[in-house]
């Protein structure tokens, strides 16, 4: 199929009139107040905000909406930075977002290729690459893994989120982009740096240099025939490219325990103590006393000294943000205890039921991977993705070191594991060759040992007292004994006559 531009998609008349359009649908030119994709860019650069552990300004702006007074908003804010230890947004992301916690190992249809792709595969980093898309794909719906040429002339990846870009879909299906408009930051101390580019608008056929006003400055034609990334989708698109209202629950639980916090640090500030009072004439009272419990405070005889209790239990902040952050971990298969990383002693049954709604997001996540993500930024890479296999690592149940050798030897027998996979499990370092090295190692290790042990003749028992057996006696364990007559019913055979076995 001939790839087709924005202007034939949208019957525009010039790249003028494209341009004017793209200024007032997306907010580039003029107030973006009002303007829906500003909105949406903002929610989700909020989101990007608390997950990267900058969100003061939203807490400032949170308290601002709670609070009318303007002393208590300035007592409260700056409470700010000693109230944000709680992110509940990174937690629950890369809880459910772990499905290239370990590498996903990749294998091409065509075996010719598969050397060349796993050089190129270790060059781009692509394990971390597809692991932060996965993070934040789960945190914005959407992401798009953009290709650029890096300084040393080779291609890279880098991966953008939705705050910094807008997808113009295609007029004759809404779930397909058909253009990109991405943000782009010139230097600030170019010359003229109004006049550069601080958009580029891309389609199938070129790109179109916007500058801070969203007026075209320059077009460059490109052969690739594609715009050189791909959107990536959380889930199959509906009704709209970008959508920001999935996780909007994850953005209301954290402002609120952030919220809760700045309120537990100022009950403790404000009534953490027990206060002094003074009555009576307070006139002949000196001034600047310290009350640091070895110096008395000197008091006229008509001046009384008491304690005021106004001690407040912070319990119901604490109850209520342990009732906002269980309430969105059980929308993501968490109990309370797993965000906040409490253990609790628990069998694996009960480990395994509570990890239900977890397991069935995982496994939707690799079906999305392996059928779409995947095949999509392996095609952008320069690579045939058709019949490819996507091998993901399972997460394993925690075990203790004895449940886990005992398990592991249970499964040997079945075929359902392998010592290999154990210590590759063990060490991701590890590759097939050299896990198998370091096996043999190891029973050559344990078959020295026995030998120097049994050589030195060492004495059992615990006082030692007990000689151990010499070598001979050793190697004669390897012997065959002496046969013992067999017994026919019930009676030995006759002296000098052999029990000869019965064969048919």
């Amino acid at each position: 199929m001939t790839p087709k531009s924005l202007l034939e998609l949208y019957g525009a008349s010039s790249t003028t009139a494209l341009t004017q359009w793209i200024r007032d649908e997306y907010g580039v030119s003029g107030n973006p107040t009002g303007n829906r994709h500003r909105a949406r860019r903002e929610e989700i650069a909020r989101r990007v905000r608390l997950y990267r552990d900058d969100a003061e300004a939203d807490f400032a702006a949170i308290i601002a909406k709670v609070f009318d007074d303007v002393v208590v908003r300035e007592q409260r804010t700056r409470l700010i930075d000693v109230a944000k230890e709680q992110n509940v947004t990174r937690r629950i992301v890369d809880e459910v977002a772990s499905l290239y916690d370990q590498p996903a190992v990749r294998t091409l249809a065509n075996k010719a290729d598969q050397a060349r792709f796993d050089a190129e595969e270790r060059r781009l980093n692509l394990h971390e690459i597809m692991q932060e898309q996965q993070r934040m794909l789960q945190l914005c719906n959407e992401i798009l893994v953009w290709q650029f040429t890096g300084v040393d002339g080779k291609p890279k990846l880098r991966i953008v989120t939705p705050d910094l870009f807008d997808a113009i879909p295609d007029p004759g299906d809404p779930s397909m982009m058909a253009g990109l408009l991405l943000d782009v930051c010139p230097a600030a101390m170019l010359p003229n740096r109004e006049r550069l580019a601080h958009y580029e608008l891309w389609d199938a056929v070129a790109c179109y240099k916007l500058d801070s006003r969203g007026e075209c400055i320059a077009i460059e034609p490109h052969e690739l025939g594609r715009i050189p990334g791909v959107l990536l989708h959380r889930r199959a698109p509906t009704d709209r490219l970008l959508d920001s209202r999935p996780g909007r629950d994850i953005t209301s639980a954290h402002l609120g325990t952030g919220l809760l916090n700045i309120m537990i640090m100022r009950l403790s500030k404000s009534q953490g103590e027990r206060q002094p009072i003074l009555s009576g004439n307070l006139a002949g009272v000196a001034k600047n006393q310290r009350m640091d419990g070895e110096s008395p405070l000197a008091l006229p005889p008509d001046v009384v000294a008491s304690m005021l209790d106004s001690k407040t239990d912070p319990d119901h902040y604490l109850t209520v943000k342990r009732d906002k952050v269980g309430s969105v971990a059980a929308t993501y298969g968490m109990s309370y205890n797993e965000v906040v990383r409490e253990s609790s002693a628990t069998s694996r049954i009960e480990w395994d039921g509570r990890r239900t709604k977890l397991k069935e997001l995982r496994s939707e996540q690799r079906r999305r991977a392996i059928s779409v993500n995947e095949p999509a930024v392996i095609e952008l890479i320069g690579f045939d993705p058709i019949g490819m296999k996507v091998d993901h690592q399972e997460q394993a149940a925690p075990l203790d070191a004895a449940e886990e050798l005992s398990l592991l030897k249970e499964k040997l027998p079945l075929g359902l594991d392998s010592p290999i996979r154990y210590l590759m499990r063990k060490d991701p370092d590890l590759d097939r060759e050299t896990a198998l090295i370091s096996m043999r190692e190891n029973l050559d290790d344990w078959a020295k040992m026995i030998a120097v042990v049994r050589a030195l003749n060492a004495p059992s028992g615990a006082d030692g007292n007990n000689a151990g057996r010499s070598p001979q006696d050793n190697g004669a364990d390897n012997q065959r004994g002496p046969t013992k007559p067999d017994v026919v019913n019930g009676a030995a055979p006759a002296d000098g006559i052999a029990n000869t076995a019965q064969t048919s």
